[in-house]
C-alpha cells in the first residue's frame, strides 16, 4: 500500500489554474450576487459563463423557480379537468331527463376541442422546458 493515494484522482486534463480579479462596489456585488443565487449558479460558474458565453446567462432559469411555476400550472390543470368532469356529469344528468340540447353540445364540444389543442401546445412547452432544464 506504498504507492497508493487516497482521495479523488487528479485532474489531467481542463484544470482551472488561473485567477480573475475584479473589484466591485457592494452595489455591483450584491446584485451579481442575487444573479447567481436566484440562478442556482456558484460565484465562479456565474462568472464563467457571464465572460465565456454572455447570452447564455440571460437565458438561463432557476430550475427551483422553474419547477414551482411547473407545479401551479399543474395545479391549475387539475381544476380545469375537474370543471370539466363535472360540466360532463350535469350534462348526462340533463340527457337522461330529456333537457339537453343539441346547441348545448355543440358548443360544449367545440370548447372542449379548444381546450385539448391548447393542452397539448401546453405539454409540449413543458417538455421542451424539461429539456432545456435537464441541459
Amino acid at each position: 500500500m506504498a504507492g497508493k493515494k487516497n482521495g479523488r484522482p487528479l485532474k489531467l486534463e481542463g484544470k482551472r489554474t488561473r485567477f480573475i480579479k475584479a473589484r466591485l462596489s457592494e452595489e455591483e456585488y450584491a446584485r451579481a450576487r442575487d444573479l447567481w443565487l436566484s440562478l442556482g449558479l456558484k460565484e465562479s460558474d456565474f462568472v464563467r459563463s457571464k465572460l465565456l458565453k454572455p447570452s447564455s446567462v440571460s437565458l438561463m432559469l432557476s430550475a427551483t423557480e422553474a419547477l414551482k411555476t411547473l407545479d401551479g400550472i399543474g395545479a391549475e390543470i387539475g381544476r380545469s379537468g375537474n370543471n370539466i368532469n363535472q360540466l360532463a356529469r350535469h350534462a348526462n344528468l340533463l340527457n337522461k331527463r330529456g333537457m339537453l340540447s343539441i346547441e348545448v353540445v355543440n358548443k360544449f364540444n367545440e370548447l372542449f376541442s379548444t381546450y385539448i389543442s391548447l393542452f397539448r401546445a401546453m405539454e409540449k412547452s413543458t417538455r421542451e422546458l424539461l429539456r432545456l432544464l435537464k441541459a
